[in-house]
């Protein structure tokens, strides 16, 4: 099992605090946006946002860092 990427250090940083609400808040936009209606294309790229914003935010928890391997699929 791998060791979580920030130290309990790291995620109590002032830089961390700055960032996680930022994350939040993109988080909860991309869901938003994604609720609406679009194109497959369109919904394919905010569900890819959302991957991405959400495994950010993974980095501030205690849980080991493991990429999803589907999301580096054609």
């Amino acid at each position: 099992m791998s060791e979580p990427l920030l130290t309990v250090n790291d995620r109590t940083s002032a830089v961390w605090q700055k960032l996680k609400p930022y994350f939040e808040k993109r988080l909860e936009s991309l869901r938003r946006k994604n609720d609406g209606d679009k194109s497959p294309e369109q919904t394919a790229k905010l569900r890819g946002q959302i991957a991405e914003v959400s495994h950010l935010l993974a980095l501030g928890t205690d849980m080991p860092q493991v990429p999803d391997e589907t999301m580096f699929k054609d």
